[in-house]
C-alpha cells in the first residue's frame, strides 16, 4: 500500500482546520477582541474550498492552486504592512479631523450669524409692533379710525423707506377688487391709464385716488394674488410695469410692493414708489418695507375687530332711521303720464340706504326719470341722497340737457366740504312725449337699457363713467334716442345686477334681459313685478349687501 492512498486525510484535515479558522475569525470580529483583516477570511476560504474540491474531484492539482491563491491574497497584504508608516497615517487622520473641526466651527459661525440676523429682524418687528399698537389706541375714538390709521401708516412707511410716494390698497371681498384707501406723494401709476383720461397731474392723481383694480391683469392684482413681496429696482426692464409716458410726471422709477396679511390671507397691499431720477430702492429698504407691512398686518387685526363692533352698533342705531327717510324720498304714488307706462321697485338692504329713484313731471312735454345709487351707508348716504335729489328736482325745470343738469349737480356735490363720502352713480332720462325722444345722461355705474319692440332686442345705451362727486370739472355726455310704441327704457342700480344667489353667483344683465324680453308685451308695472319675482327666486335665502332698484318705462 502506497502512502498516496492516504492523500485524502490531509485534505479533510486542511478543510476542517480552515473551517475552524473562519469560525474563530468571525468570533474575534463579533466580540471585537482584535483587528481582523478581510484578507484572512479570503485565505481560509481559498484553502477550505480547494481542499473540498480536491477531495471530491480527486484532481490534486486544485489544492496546489488553492495554496497559490492563498499566497496571492497574503503577499499584497504583507507587502503593505512591511512598508506602512503608522505615524504618517495617524498624522493624516489627525489633519482630516482638524479640517472637519474647522469646517464645523465655520458652519457654527455662519449659523450664529444667520440666527443673529433673524433675531435682529424679529426685534425690529417687535419694536415696530409695539409702536403701532401704542399708537393704535388713539385711533379707536376717531370718526374715521381705519382711514386715519392708514394715513398714519402711509406716513410711517414713506418716511422709513425714504419713498417719494405710497399707496395702500385694501381688498373688497364682495367685489373681488383692490381699492385705494390711502395715497400720498408722487406715485407714477404702474398700470395702464384709461385711454380717455387726460394726462394731467390732477386727473391722474384723482384716477388713482379713487381707483379699483381687478385681482389679475394689473401689477397690483398680480402681486396681491401671489401674496409675495416684490422689489422692482428698474421698472423699464420689468414687464409688469406699464409705462404711461412720455410726460415727466408719468415716468416710472423703482417700486416696492408688500402684502398686508390677516393670518395667511392677504387683505391689502402697500406700494411704494421712487422717482426715476432717484437711486433705486435697496435690498435693505425692501426688507424694512416688508417688516413694516408685517407689523401693520398684526396691528390691523384689533382695529378690524373694533370697527366691526362699532359699525354694527352704529348701523343698528341709525340704520332704521335712514331706511325710514329713504322710503319717504321715493314717490308715494306713480304719476299718470299720457303715452307712458311706468313700473318700478326698490328693495332696501338693512342699514345700507343707498338707492333712490324719482319721477319729475316738469312740463307737459317733458318728464324726468332719475335712478341713483349713493356710496356709503346709513345716515351718510341719506344726507348725500337728499342733496342730489334737491338739486335735480330744481335743475330739471330748466331747458338744460340731461348731461348739463348732471354736471350742475356734480359741481354742487363737489363743493360740499364735509368729511363724509359724497359719491353717487346717477342715471337721468329726460323724455319728450310730443317727439317720443329720450335724452339720456349717466355718471358712475348705473346702466340704462333700451328694448326695441321691432326686433325684440335689448341693448345697453350707457357706458360707465366717473361717478358724481369726484371732481367738479367732470364732463358728461347726452345720448338722444328715438323711441316707438312698445319700446322700453330700463334703468337699475348695480345692487340688482350684482345680487348673489346661494352659490355666490351674480344675477347679471343676462338674467334681466331674459325677463324683459319674455314679458315685453306686458304692462310696465307687470314687467317690474316679474323682474322682482325672478330676482327673489334667483337669490333664495342668500344674504344681500346692497339695495336693489329698477325703473321700467314703456312707450305706448
Amino acid at each position: 500500500m502506497s502512502i498516496d492512498t492516504f492523500i485524502d486525510v490531509p485534505l479533510i484535515i486542511s478543510a476542517i482546520a480552515s473551517l475552524v479558522v473562519i469560525a474563530l475569525l468571525v468570533t474575534v470580529k463579533l466580540r471585537n477582541t482584535g483587528k481582523v483583516s478581510f484578507v484572512f477570511f479570503l485565505m481560509a476560504a481559498a484553502v477550505l474550498v480547494g481542499s473540498l474540491y480536491c477531495y471530491y474531484e480527486e484532481h490534486y492539482i486544485y489544492f496546489v492552486f488553492a495554496i497559490i491563491l492563498e499566497q496571492v491574497f497574503l503577499l499584497p497584504y504583507l507587502i503593505f504592512k512591511a512598508f506602512d508608516n503608522p505615524q504618517k497615517r495617524e498624522e493624516k487622520k489627525l489633519a482630516k479631523k482638524n479640517a472637519e473641526l474647522a469646517a464645523s466651527r465655520d458652519n457654527d459661525m455662519v449659523s450664529k450669524a444667520v440666527i443673529a440676523e433673524i433675531e435682529e429682524k424679529n426685534q425690529k418687528l417687535i419694536n415696530t409692533n409695539k409702536d403701532l399698537i401704542s399708537k393704535l389706541s388713539s385711533f379707536f375714538s376717531s370718526d374715521n379710525s381705519m382711514e386715519n390709521f392708514l394715513e398714519y401708516c402711509n406716513d410711517l412707511v414713506t418716511e422709513r423707506v425714504a419713498a417719494d410716494g405710497c399707496v395702500i390698497l385694501l381688498a373688497d371681498e364682495y367685489d373681488n377688487t383692490l381699492a385705494v384707501k390711502s395715497f400720498k406723494g408722487a406715485f407714477p401709476p404702474p398700470y395702464k391709464l384709461p385711454d380717455d383720461l387726460p394726462h394731467k397731474p390732477i386727473r391722474v392723481e384723482t384716477n388713482l385716488r379713487f381707483a379699483q383694480f381687478q385681482l389679475k391683469d394689473n401689477i397690483f392684482g398680480d402681486i396681491f394674488t401671489s401674496g409675495e413681496p416684490a422689489l422692482i429696482a428698474d421698472s423699464v426692464k420689468d414687464p409688469r410695469v406699464y409705462q404711461n409716458g412720455p410726460e415727466e410726471f408719468l415716468r416710472c422709477g423703482s417700486y416696492i410692493f408688500a402684502p398686508i396679511k390677516n393670518k395667511d390671507t392677504v387683505v391689502g397691499l402697500i406700494a411704494l414708489a421712487r422717482k426715476p431720477e432717484q437711486e433705486p430702492f435697496t435690498k435693505a429698504e425692501f426688507d424694512t418695507a416688508v417688516i413694516l407691512a408685517d407689523a401693520i398686518s398684526t396691528t390691523m387685526k384689533p382695529l378690524y375687530s373694533f370697527l366691526e363692533y362699532a359699525e354694527h352698533t352704529e348701523l343698528s342705531k341709525d340704520g332704521s332711521i335712514a331706511t325710514k327717510y329713504q322710503k319717504d324720498l321715493l314717490p308715494p304714488k306713480l304719476p299718470v303720464i299720457q303715452g307712458l307706462q311706468i313700473g318700478c321697485f326698490s328693495t332696501p338692504v338693512e342699514n345700507v340706504c343707498g338707492d333712490f329713484y324719482d319721477i319729475i313731471v316738469s312740463r307737459k312735454d317733458k318728464v324726468s326719470f332719475v335712478m341713483s345709487d349713493v356710496a356709503g351707508k346709513g345716515m351718510n348716504s341719506l344726507i348725500v341722497m337728499i342733496m342730489i335729489r334737491a338739486i335735480l328736482r330744481l335743475a330739471v325745470n330748466t331747458n338744460q340737457t340731461a348731461a348739463t343738469i348732471l354736471s350742475w349737480a356734480n359741481r354742487g356735490i363737489c363743493l360740499e366740504s364735509s368729511k363724509i363720502d359724497h359719491f353717487a352713480s346717477v342715471a337721468l332720462i329726460n323724455y319728450n312725449a310730443s317727439t317720443k325722444e329720450a335724452e339720456i345722461a349717466t355718471c358712475g355705474n348705473n346702466p340704462v337699457f333700451v328694448f326695441t319692440a321691432a326686433d325684440k332686442t335689448m341693448k345697453q345705451i350707457s357706458v360707465p363713467t366717473e361717478p358724481m362727486g369726484v371732481t367738479k370739472d367732470t364732463v358728461y355726455k347726452d345720448d338722444i334716442i328715438k323711441l316707438n310704441s312698445g319700446d322700453i327704457l330700463i334703468s337699475c342700480t348695480d345692487g340688482l345686477l350684482e345680487s348673489l344667489n346661494e352659490n355666490g353667483v351674480q344675477y347679471s344683465i343676462d338674467n334681466l334681459k331674459k325677463v324683459i324680453i319674455k314679458n315685453c308685451n306686458s304692462a310696465a308695472k307687470e314687467i317690474s313685478n316679474r323682474v322682482k319675482d325672478d330676482l327673489k327666486k334667483y337669490c333664495g335665502i342668500a344674504q344681500q349687501y346692497d339695495d336693489q332698484s329698477l325703473l321700467v318705462i314703456k312707450i305706448q
